[in-house]
């Protein structure tokens, strides 16, 4: 039986209506961004929350000070914290400076609650530079808020008696107001943003993260389609009326029609969400950044969906076809893993031969694209496109030949040598 159009239309039509008929694709469809924006919520204000509260009980500070160096100190730090990143707004703070005669007399005010840190000066200060400081408990980022105030007392009482008053507040904070100017895409200086260069970053890396997501939302959806069709014979009636060059091209466009429905519809979401934020930030959308992300999306998914039709034909049931499926969807996520590096040199070896190896090409070329610093030269562009577009087509010949014979096989799995001479041979 040749293979048909119109029968493979037939398919991926019943494919993809069966798939977003579901509620479960209805669920993931409504409550996956749900989920990921409230997290990404309630992660962000827990941290500020934990820095603002660290702030506000911090209302006394005991001091140890063997050295003399602060007998004339200031009995009182003011500080201040950002509640936004435009630094728009402030929040102040007071804290009380007690000094006590010794470490054991310090040590006893923490456990009652008089203070709640305490700063021991030894006597060679000057010299060593050694402090030791005590807190009554221990916080992730409201260590980091409480101890610059500290710091910043240190320095201006340290040099109060040598200089004026603005001359010690501007050292203990000289870069406050340091603005960097960096060599941008077009070959001009221009002011360092970090808000604009977050959102950069984010949404090539969210598209990346997206990509990933539907490569292999729509491998797994041909992963169980096949499964439960194998494990129910349903296979064996539909042969008597279609090829299997039918079946499998069908089952391809259809079901990764559903995975590109989940993320557009993500996508498009983000961006009616992100869209103010991204207008306050002067963020604009690189028309070659969507076509791209198009563009890897199709061949990513050519060469997972290749990869799964064949893993699917070759299994007996879904617990079998997703603990091999497993070992290459993994290959997808591995630019994540290995996010520092490609952030911190996104010209480096790693990054480029890992956006021309063909499983891990998309993820890794979208997080190239948007890191602000990165310069990603044509060639590798169209050299990372065509080794994914051939690889995808080498594996979708052999996952034909192999889907072909291993369709109606059931019972024992056949083993490595046979299923690459399959591949090889088509027999």
């Amino acid at each position: 039986m040749k293979f048909s159009l119109s029968r493979a239309a037939v398919v991926a039509r019943r494919e993809y209506l069966t798939v977003v008929r579901r509620k479960a694709f209805l669920f993931t469809l409504i409550a996956v961004p749900l989920y990921f924006g409230g997290v990404m919520a309630i992660a962000s204000r827990g941290e500020m929350s934990s820095r603002r509260e660290s702030m506000r009980s911090l209302t006394t500070l005991g001091v140890v000070d063997s050295s003399g160096l602060y007998a004339q100190a200031s009995r009182l730090i003011v500080s201040s914290l950002a509640l936004d990143a435009a630094r728009a707004q402030l929040e102040t703070y007071r804290t009380k400076v007690e000094f006590l005669p010794d470490q054991a007399r310090l040590e006893q005010a923490l456990r009652t609650g008089r203070v709640q840190q305490g700063l021991v000066i030894p006597a060679d200060y000057l010299t060593a530079g050694r402090l030791r400081r005590f807190a009554s408990s221990n916080n992730l980022f409201g260590s980091t808020a409480s101890v610059r105030p500290i710091e910043r007392w240190l320095v201006r009482n340290l040099l109060a008696a040598h200089v004026d008053t603005a001359r010690a507040e501007r050292a203990s904070r000289p870069a406050v107001a340091m603005d960097l100017y960096t060599l941008g895409r077009d070959g001009r200086f221009e002011m360092k943003d970090d808000r604009r260069e977050m959102m950069d970053f984010m949404i090539p890396f969210l598209v990346s993260m997206l990509l990933a997501m539907c490569i292999m939302v729509g491998g797994q959806y041909l992963l169980q389609s096949l499964s439960e069709e194998k494990e129910s014979r349903i296979l064996e009636s539909l042969l008597c009326t279609l090829s299997a060059e039918d079946l499998l091209a069908g089952k391809l466009v259809g079901l990764g029609a559903a995975g590109f429905t989940l993320v557009a519809v993500w996508m498009a979401a983000g961006l009616a969400l992100g869209s103010p934020l991204m207008a306050v930030a002067q963020v604009q959308l690189e028309p070659r950044l969507l076509v791209l992300a198009i563009v890897y999306f199709l061949l990513g998914y050519l060469f997972y969906g290749s990869l799964m039709t064949g893993i699917g034909a070759v299994t007996n049931n879904m617990r079998e076809a997703q603990q091999f499926a497993m070992m290459f969807t993994f290959m997808n996520f591995v630019p994540v893993i290995v996010l520092t590096s490609i952030l911190a040199h996104p010209d480096g070896a790693l990054a480029v031969v890992l956006s021309l190896f063909p499983p891990t090409a998309p993820t890794t070329m979208m997080l190239r694209l948007g890191t602000p610093s990165a310069e990603v030269a044509s060639w590798q562009i169209a050299a990372s496109v065509g080794l994914l577009a051939l690889a995808g087509w080498f594996v979708l010949r052999g996952s034909a030949r192999v889907f072909r014979i291993g369709l109606l096989m059931y019972g024992k799995t056949p083993n490595l040598p046979e299923i690459l001479r399959w591949a090889r041979s088509g027999r």
